[in-house]
C-alpha cells in the first residue's frame, strides 16, 4: 500500500487519502477499511472508504477514504450527506411548486 496524497482537512477535523493498494481481486469496503486502520495505525471505527478505483486486468487500485478524529464526527459527517435518492425526491418538490 502507498500513500499518493495525504491532506488535513481542519475544518471537518480528518485527513483525507488517496491511496494504491495492490490485490489479486477487487478489495471490498470493509477490507481496505481493515488494512489502512492496521497500517496507519488508527481505530477502525473512524475510517470512511469511499471510493475504489481499478483497471481491467490490473491489480492495482486507487482508493480514496477519510479518516476522522472521532467516531462522532464521522456519525456527523454521515448525517450531513445528501444522496442522489434525496435529490431527486426535493427536485421533484421544487418542480411542483
Amino acid at each position: 500500500m502507498e500513500i499518493i496524497k495525504d491532506i488535513r482537512n481542519e475544518l471537518f477535523k480528518r485527513r483525507e487519502l488517496v491511496l494504491e493498494v495492490e490485490s489479486n481481486k477487487n478489495p471490498g469496503f470493509q477490507e481496505t477499511k481493515n488494512k489502512i486502520s492496521k497500517e496507519l495505525g488508527f481505530p477502525e471505527e473512524n475510517a470512511d472508504v469511499y471510493c475504489i478505483k481499478g483497471s481491467f486486468g490490473s491489480h492495482k487500485f486507487i482508493v480514496n477514504a477519510n479518516i476522522y478524529d472521532s467516531k462522532e464526527i464521522l456519525d456527523n459527517m454521515k448525517k450531513l450527506e445528501v444522496t442522489r435518492k434525496q435529490k431527486r425526491e426535493s427536485s421533484k418538490i421544487d418542480d411542483k411548486s
